[in-house]
């Protein structure tokens, strides 16, 4: 009998969490049925970066979840609908909570096998909830004063700058203190737990970044470089983090 040997391949495998849209945009998100969606631009971004993109379905069961999650090399948490954020009077947009319950133990999963992690916008709201944090549920409500988050359109027209804290290690990656991100969210971090850390803020003072403080490796971003291009910001910031999931899958420490 022949058998073929499947080899392991040489780029690392980041995982990257789907959106849950309604089959109809009239229906709610309590509706059995959906759609399970990724915007191309992160596979893309992913694929740019020198991974190799692998959209993570809704798991039910969780022991096959931390199996699948056995198969990566680093994370990525895209954006999309609204998180809901424990304790708040919740006056957002769309939210889906199978998502989000599936996203906490995807979360749990991944930090357990010491995955290198990316928030991107909503992303970094689920990772601040995750650890216990809440959220500014919707910017204009709550926070007022605050600049139009969400005037961005997807070429990136719309911008601001930011300031990141001195020696985090976001900083670091995007090599500038401070520098112009895109913008396209009206939910934020408000109040930051301690396993967490704000690395950058808006010129408004809205959480832009947060970077974990334990062992595992946890950063998180407000914009999305996934669209931003040829940017410090953008594809440079995602080849770091694809680096260092390729660092540690050489070492051998994921497998």
């Amino acid at each position: 009998m022949n058998t073929r040997q499947i080899s392991s391949p040489s780029r690392p495998i980041i995982g990257i969490s789907c959106e849950l849209q309604p089959p109809d945009a009239r229906r709610s998100f309590s509706r059995k049925k959906y759609i399970l969606a990724l915007n191309r631009d992160y596979s893309q971004a992913v694929e740019n970066a020198g991974g190799l993109p692998f959209p993570i379905p809704i798991f039910d069961d969780r022991e096959k979840l931390a199996e699948l999650v056995k198969l990566l090399d680093g994370l990525i948490l895209s954006g999309g609908s609204d998180v809901v954020s424990p304790g708040e009077n919740w006056q957002g947009g769309k939210t889906c909570l199978q998502r989000s319950e599936h996203e906490m133990a995807l979360l749990q999963a991944t930090l357990h096998g010491g995955l290198p992690v990316l928030g991107i916008c909503r992303g970094l709201q689920q990772i601040n909830v995750f650890f216990g944090g809440t959220l500014w549920d919707d910017l204009p409500a709550w926070k007022p004063g605050a600049v139009d988050h969400r005037r961005g359109k997807r070429n990136g027209a719309f911008r601001h700058r930011i300031t990141l804290a001195a020696g985090s290690q976001i900083e670091a990656a995007l090599g500038s203190g401070t520098i112009e991100v895109n913008s396209y969210h009206h939910q934020a971090a408000r109040d930051v737990p301690a396993s967490l850390r704000d690395v950058a803020h808006a010129e408004d003072g809205v959480i832009e970044a947060l970077e974990g403080t334990g062992n595992a490796l946890v950063w998180a971003v407000q914009w999305h470089p996934e669209r931003m291009g040829v940017h410090p910001a953008g594809d440079s910031f995602l080849k770091r983090f694809v680096a260092i999931c390729a660092d540690r899958r050489a070492s051998g420490s994921l497998k």
